[in-house]
């Protein structure tokens, strides 16, 4: 599986169009990205996305989440005002975190699809659509494409979940024609409908500022009734970490251990982590 070639489109030197969102009176899809001092990375994802839809007839919103962040207030609104339009932007005043910001992002759209999208990721044609087609299926609450690496390998369809909190990627893709149930999927891009996300009650806080609360979210939509299904035919290229300056692994810790607080069936039903 390979994804397309991404020649300048990280080449800050050089020029290039303004972005530009169209405006629907009555959009299906709204997307909602959360960003945190994200840089120029976020108008590469969004120039990526409108690309990936100029041949659909899919009507649509974008919206940005600003968590404030010390070091670099300014920096995202910034971006997307210089090289952007028809980006619709909320500035909590306050780092909301992950969850929260999702959760502002859900208040401020209006479409019966929402769109959850890292500012790290990029989209080819053709994405949505498959992804689309299986949110009529009562016993799936999220969908998500196959998460691809630059060079075009698998980065993860989904994810494990086992007794100790730990995870780890599917790296064998679904073939197009195929899905796959795992675990969970990370939420750097979720699609689900708006009614779905309600009945699941929305983003657990929990996790702040992040990670986990999209492992918390799956298990309950596994344990109301639904599920998480990743789609074979759908595939983005998602830059890891790209959204920040800071490439370390996180110690995620602490949330490991509140979701098996909050989960304590995890350490019953889930699989022994590999040796």
């Amino acid at each position: 599986m390979n994804a397309s070639p991404l020649p300048g489109r990280f080449d800050t030197a050089s020029p290039r169009p303004r972005v530009s969102v169209p405006r629907h009176a009555a959009p299906l899809v709204s997307f909602i990205t959360v960003a945190y001092g994200t840089g120029s990375i976020i108008v590469d994802s969004i120039a990526s996305l409108v690309e990936s839809l100029a041949g659909s007839d899919i009507p649509y919103e974008y919206l940005v989440v600003d968590n404030a962040h010390a070091e670099a207030e300014h920096r995202t609104c910034n971006h997307l005002l210089l090289a952007t339009a028809g980006v619709r932007v909320v500035r909590p005043g306050h780092n909301l975190g992950f969850a929260g910001g999702c959760e502002m992002g859900v208040l401020h759209t209006s479409g019966d699809v929402l769109a959850f999208v890292n500012p790290d990721v990029l989209f080819e044609p053709g994405w949505l659509e498959p992804l689309l087609r299986h949110l009529d299926d009562p016993a799936v609450s999220i969908v998500s494409p196959v998460l691809l690496e630059p060079d075009g390998s698998v980065q993860e369809a989904g994810y494990r979940l086992f007794s100790d909190g730990s995870v780890a990627p599917i790296l064998e893709a679904p073939g197009a024609d195929e899905t796959v149930r795992p675990d969970y999927a990370s939420a750097a891009c979720w699609v689900m409908k708006r009614v779905e996300h309600e009945r699941l009650g929305g983003l657990a806080p929990d996790y702040f500022p992040a990670y986990y609360e999209d492992v918390d979210f799956a298990l309950r939509a596994a344990a109301l009734g639904g599920g998480t299904l990743v789609v074979g035919a759908s595939t983005i290229v998602h830059l890891h970490h790209g959204s920040t300056d800071d490439s370390t692994v996180p110690d995620v810790s602490r949330q490991r251990r509140t979701l098996l607080e909050l989960w304590p069936s995890v350490a019953r039903v889930q699989p022994q982590p590999p040796a």
